[in-house]
């Protein structure tokens, strides 16, 4: 007889869906509305800019509430309530008269994003898979970078064809159907709801879930200074370049509206490879090498943006798609694997919020400096230059971490 398939690969499934609108819509296709809002508005670069730099810093402080939550409330619910409050900001973004109104739709989405993003998903998953963690997790992040290719299509599309207004509509409704439906029927809290073990088991895992580093024992540690110093930068460079890419390219470098759509779609599809590939080689390897790799291949994707600023005709965006799009998955993927493996425990969801309340903050700093850079020199160019030189510094933080990462938990 047939062993019955792990009902974890189908919450997991449930939660991929959800990530792929949640992740996908608000941080990485909203941003293909900027050059519409910059012709209609007259908005500088660093104006249409800042609702997401406002975003990204409520995001900051209320991340660590939801990781505090967590620990305490039910998941599952909290999620909702972030599909709902996300689905009601689009729907409102169409109806914005001015920047004050933008930004109040920025707060909205991300009060949204805080419960029904990133973090609830990585509990909710840490719940299902302890062996399997590594290529779960580049599935779960899979998601985000589908919904990316998806919804940056959808939307680029959408605004070509209807205009950016009614866009935002499409959006929220494709988004509701993405976010409810897995979340009626796919998603459970934990394994043990259904008297079942993590990773199909027959008994739990040997990690004993009131154990592991507390948050105040964590702050005693250089580690955990090393991954903030390393992670910050890295979505400092990261976020800010997803904000301003298409700013760049349309209005900078002059490439028509349809080939942006489809370099950004190009770059979330590589992305799709990239946390397959490091989520699988996480699982095999030593993490901190897997980690300095996907690091590395950051660096090269941007020499390639640079290269593209100063001589386009020989450096095609698509270039910057590959590199760049494999090597943010992989830096995304290894930063929750890490985490994870470093400070799965009893303070497990506070620790992971703290994190990524500085990488939000980093990502804000990233988002600003890059509209404050590209306004006094015109060009974004000599800040890529300057983001390639962060990312090498980031990689030496991380390669000084003192701790022996094992390939897989057994």
């Amino acid at each position: 007889m047939a062993k019955k398939t792990f009902y974890g690969w189908y919450v997991l499934l449930g939660l991929c869906l959800i990530y792929a609108a949640s992740n996908g819509i608000v941080t990485l296709s909203l941003k293909r509305f900027y050059p519409s809002l910059i012709d209609v508005f007259s908005w500088t670069r660093a104006e249409v800019t800042r609702p997401v730099s406002v975003f990204y810093f409520a995001l900051a402080f209320l991340t660590p509430v939801i990781g505090a939550l967590l620990d305490r409330r039910n998941p599952k619910r909290i999620m909702l309530v972030g599909s709902f409050i996300i689905l009601i900001g689009l729907a409102l973004m169409g109806r914005i008269q001015n920047l004050n109104q933008f930004i109040g739709i920025y707060i909205i989405l991300a009060i949204g994003l805080a419960g029904a993003g990133l973090i609830s998903s990585m509990y909710i998953l840490t719940k299902w898979f302890h062996k399997h963690r590594g290529k779960a997790v580049g599935i779960l992040l899979v998601g985000g970078s589908l919904g990316g290719a998806l919804f940056n299509k959808i939307t680029g599309d959408a605004i070509d064809a209807i205009g950016w207004r009614d866009a935002t509509l499409l959006l929220a409704a494709i988004g509701a159907v993405f976010m409810i439906v897995p979340w009626i029927f796919l998603v459970k809290n934990k394994p043990q709801e259904m008297g079942l073990f993590p990773d199909g088991g027959d008994s739990e895992p040997e990690i004993n879930l009131l154990e592991g580093m507390s948050l105040a024992e964590a702050f005693k540690t250089p580690t955990l200074y090393l991954i903030f110093l390393a992670t910050g930068i890295l979505w400092f460079c990261i976020i800010g370049i997803q904000q301003h890419q298409d700013i760049y390219l349309q209005k900078e470098l002059t490439i028509p509206s349809e080939v942006v759509t489809n370099v950004g779609s190009a770059f979330f599809l590589f992305g799709v490879l990239g946390k397959l590939i490091f989520g699988f080689l996480s699982d095999r390897f030593n993490k901190k090498l897997v980690m300095a790799a996907s690091i590395a291949l950051l660096i090269v994707g941007l020499i390639f943006l640079r290269l593209m600023g100063t001589d386009q005709g020989n450096w095609s965006p698509y270039y910057y798609a590959t590199t760049f799009g494999i090597a943010y998955s992989g830096v995304f993927t290894m930063i929750q694997i890490v985490v994870a493996d470093l400070y799965y425990g009893k303070s497990y969801g506070k620790i992971l919020g703290i994190v990524l309340t500085v990488d939000t903050l980093a990502s804000v700093a990233g988002i600003m400096f890059l509209g404050k850079m590209s306004g006094a020199d015109g060009s974004y160019v000599p800040a890529f230059g300057i983001m390639a030189i962060m990312c090498a510094v980031a990689l030496i933080s991380f390669m000084v971490v003192k701790t022996n990462f094992k390939a897989a938990h057994s």
